[in-house]
Protein backbone atom coordinates (compact mmCIF):
# COMPACT_ATOMS: atom_id res chain seq x y z
CA UNK A 1 0.00 0.00 0.00
CA UNK A 2 1.15 3.12 -1.07
CA UNK A 3 1.55 5.90 1.63
CA UNK A 4 3.27 9.30 2.40
CA UNK A 5 4.95 7.18 4.76
CA UNK A 6 6.01 4.76 2.58
CA UNK A 7 7.06 6.72 -0.23
CA UNK A 8 9.37 8.83 2.20
CA UNK A 9 11.23 5.74 3.50
CA UNK A 10 11.50 5.08 -0.04
CA UNK A 11 13.20 8.37 -0.74
CA UNK A 12 15.24 8.23 2.76
CA UNK A 13 17.01 5.81 1.92
CA UNK A 14 17.88 6.93 -1.66
CA UNK A 15 19.02 10.12 0.50
CA UNK A 16 16.59 12.36 -0.44
CA UNK A 17 14.35 14.13 1.78
CA UNK A 18 11.25 15.34 0.08
CA UNK A 19 8.84 18.27 0.74
CA UNK A 20 5.35 17.23 2.05
CA UNK A 21 4.30 18.99 -1.62
CA UNK A 22 6.42 16.59 -3.71
CA UNK A 23 5.27 13.55 -1.01
CA UNK A 24 1.19 14.67 -1.79
CA UNK A 25 2.16 14.44 -5.37
CA UNK A 26 3.73 11.25 -5.42
CA UNK A 27 0.63 9.79 -3.93
CA UNK A 28 -1.78 11.46 -6.36
CA UNK A 29 0.36 10.00 -9.41
CA UNK A 30 0.14 6.65 -7.53
CA UNK A 31 -3.26 7.08 -6.91
CA UNK A 32 -4.45 8.02 -10.74
CA UNK A 33 -2.50 5.60 -12.51
CA UNK A 34 -3.31 2.62 -10.02
CA UNK A 35 0.33 2.27 -8.71
CA UNK A 36 0.53 -0.01 -4.73
CA UNK A 37 3.79 -0.26 -4.54
CA UNK A 38 5.92 2.28 -2.78
CA UNK A 39 9.12 0.62 -4.31
CA UNK A 40 8.20 0.62 -7.71
CA UNK A 41 7.28 3.69 -7.67
CA UNK A 42 10.13 5.11 -6.19
CA UNK A 43 12.67 3.13 -8.71
CA UNK A 44 10.33 4.43 -11.42
CA UNK A 45 10.94 8.30 -10.42
CA UNK A 46 15.25 7.44 -10.13
CA UNK A 47 14.87 5.80 -13.73
CA UNK A 48 12.94 8.81 -15.14
CA UNK A 49 15.54 11.47 -12.89
CA UNK A 50 18.66 10.05 -14.00
CA UNK A 51 17.66 9.06 -17.21
CA UNK A 52 15.81 12.89 -18.29
CA UNK A 53 17.10 14.89 -15.23
CA UNK A 54 21.03 14.18 -14.88
CA UNK A 55 20.00 12.70 -10.96
CA UNK A 56 17.64 15.82 -10.28
CA UNK A 57 16.06 15.52 -6.86
CA UNK A 58 11.98 15.28 -6.75
CA UNK A 59 9.96 18.38 -7.68
CA UNK A 60 6.45 19.34 -8.20
CA UNK A 61 6.77 20.30 -11.62
CA UNK A 62 9.26 17.61 -12.22
CA UNK A 63 6.76 14.88 -11.23
CA UNK A 64 4.27 16.73 -13.16
CA UNK A 65 6.47 15.62 -16.22
CA UNK A 66 7.69 12.35 -15.52
CA UNK A 67 3.58 11.20 -14.94
CA UNK A 68 3.28 12.91 -18.19
CA UNK A 69 5.69 10.84 -20.06
CA UNK A 70 5.60 8.03 -17.86
CA UNK A 71 2.33 7.22 -17.10
CA UNK A 72 0.28 9.37 -19.37
CA UNK A 73 2.16 7.74 -22.56
CA UNK A 74 1.54 4.17 -21.54
CA UNK A 75 -2.19 4.82 -20.89
CA UNK A 76 -2.35 5.90 -24.22
CA UNK A 77 -0.75 3.35 -25.88
CA UNK A 78 -2.71 0.85 -23.43
CA UNK A 79 -6.17 2.41 -24.60
CA UNK A 80 -4.76 2.15 -28.36
CA UNK A 81 -3.68 -1.54 -28.01
CA UNK A 82 -7.10 -2.39 -26.83
CA UNK A 83 -9.22 -0.12 -29.36
CA UNK A 84 -7.08 -2.20 -32.15
CA UNK A 85 -7.93 -5.50 -30.32
CA UNK A 86 -11.94 -4.90 -29.85
CA UNK A 87 -11.87 -3.51 -33.43
CA UNK A 88 -11.32 -7.34 -34.42
CA UNK A 89 -7.24 -7.09 -34.92
CA UNK A 90 -5.45 -9.41 -32.51
CA UNK A 91 -1.64 -7.99 -31.81
CA UNK A 92 1.06 -10.29 -33.29
CA UNK A 93 -1.29 -11.85 -35.66
CA UNK A 94 -0.91 -9.23 -38.96
CA UNK A 95 -0.87 -11.48 -42.36
CA UNK A 96 2.68 -9.91 -42.97
CA UNK A 97 3.92 -11.54 -39.46
CA UNK A 98 2.72 -14.70 -39.86
CA UNK A 99 4.30 -14.97 -43.57
CA UNK A 100 7.30 -14.22 -42.07
CA UNK A 101 6.83 -17.15 -39.33
CA UNK A 102 5.83 -19.33 -42.19
CA UNK A 103 9.17 -19.07 -43.89
CA UNK A 104 11.51 -19.15 -40.92
CA UNK A 105 13.40 -22.70 -41.33
CA UNK A 106 13.79 -24.67 -38.45
CA UNK A 107 16.92 -27.72 -38.58
CA UNK A 108 16.64 -30.54 -36.01
CA UNK A 109 18.01 -33.74 -35.98
CA UNK A 110 15.67 -36.52 -35.95
CA UNK A 111 17.65 -38.91 -34.52
CA UNK A 112 19.38 -36.73 -32.04
CA UNK A 113 17.39 -38.40 -28.76
CA UNK A 114 19.70 -41.29 -29.68
CA UNK A 115 22.80 -39.69 -30.22
CA UNK A 116 25.08 -38.82 -27.61
CA UNK A 117 25.51 -35.08 -26.56
CA UNK A 118 29.14 -34.72 -27.63
CA UNK A 119 28.31 -36.04 -31.33
CA UNK A 120 25.78 -33.47 -31.83
CA UNK A 121 28.19 -30.77 -31.60
CA UNK A 122 30.31 -32.95 -33.85
CA UNK A 123 33.27 -34.10 -30.93
CA UNK A 124 33.18 -37.68 -31.72
CA UNK A 125 35.17 -39.68 -28.81
CA UNK A 126 36.68 -43.10 -28.51
CA UNK A 127 34.63 -45.39 -26.45
CA UNK A 128 36.98 -47.20 -23.64
CA UNK A 129 36.00 -50.81 -23.73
Amino acid sequence: MVSIETIREQFDELGIEPSDEVLNKCIEICVNNDITDPVEFVEQWMAYSVSKLSGAEPTVAYLNEMEAREYTSKARKLSKLSNISAAGGSIGTSPRIEAKVAKITTYRNVDSVEQDVLEMYGCITPKVG
